[in-house]
């Protein structure tokens, strides 16, 4: 339940960066602006790994040595 609101919270906040913030930002505030979303994608990936974690006593061999 925590990764499907922590997931809904980055996607929101994603979209706002796109759709709702100001496109005039100059200088560093564009690079401030890049690391939101950067940030905004790690949420996302870690909703993701809360949702479908596995421990790693179940997880299957495929890619291991």
């Amino acid at each position: 339940m925590a990764g499907a609101a922590l997931m809904a919270a980055g996607i929101a906040f994603a979209a706002w960066l796109v759709f709702g913030a100001p496109h005039d930002w100059d200088g560093d505030v564009r690079l401030l602006r890049m690391a939101l979303g950067l940030g905004a994608t790690a949420v996302i990936s870690g909703g993701a790994r809360l949702i479908f974690w596995q421990p790693s006593s179940e997880r299957g061999g495929a890619g291991r040595k």
